[in-house]
């Protein structure tokens, strides 16, 4: 995001849809037919992964890498979901995608968006302003980005019932905390870290 905003590229975002079942299976996996299909003695074959199945994001991770490489692009040394040519930066989580490019190259930018929308089945979501829960605002005339997580903690405070509360100043001074006696829970530690 800060060579985004440094460089003044244009920054847009797509959704593979369906990304997982895009991508081919390298073993042998069968299940049993869909509930309306489903005959006596027989089961399916999979070719293609599909959600649920625990290979599947490693498999689309890399269809989508060997895609990009064929696009033209090279994976950034140790940075698996980086990828960059002479013209683009393309990064990516699971099937949110987002490429950057100077305005000069809009034309590799809509080539490369033509390509990846002829192999797979993509949506164009436009100029990035939300990437994984995270909403980007840009002042393009002074170069500057901010990342905003209001909608996370506005969803944090709600599903810990704390709308209604004051704020706790941190860090709490050591008499507020009580002694606890026991190990916490799975189920208290989960909490705890949420």
């Amino acid at each position: 995001m800060a060579i985004m905003a440094a460089f003044d590229l244009e920054a847009r975002q797509y959704d593979a849809v369906n990304a997982f079942t895009n991508s081919p299976l390298d073993e042998v996996v069968h299940c049993a037919c869909p509930e309306g299909y489903a005959m006596e003695g027989q089961c399916l074959l999979l070719l293609y992964a599909l959600y649920g199945l625990r290979r599947s994001p490693l498999l689309w991770l890399k269809e989508f890498s060997k895609t990009l490489q064929e696009l033209g692009l090279q994976e950034v040394p140790g940075e698996p979901c980086l990828f960059t040519n002479k013209w683009l930066i393309v990064f990516f989580y699971v099937d949110d995608i987002v490429v950057l490019c100077h305005t000069k190259h809009l034309s590799h930018l809509e080539r490369f968006e033509k390509d990846l929308m002829a192999r797979y089945e993509t949506r164009s979501l436009g100029e990035l302003s939300w990437f994984l829960g995270i909403w980007i605002l840009r002042d393009r005339s002074k170069r500057k980005v901010w990342l905003c997580q209001d909608s996370y903690i506005d969803k944090m405070t709600s599903k810990f019932h704390l709308e209604h509360h004051k704020p706790a100043f941190t860090p709490l001074p050591p008499d507020v905390l009580k002694p606890h006696n026991s190990q916490a829970t799975a189920q208290e530690i989960h909490a705890y870290q949420q």
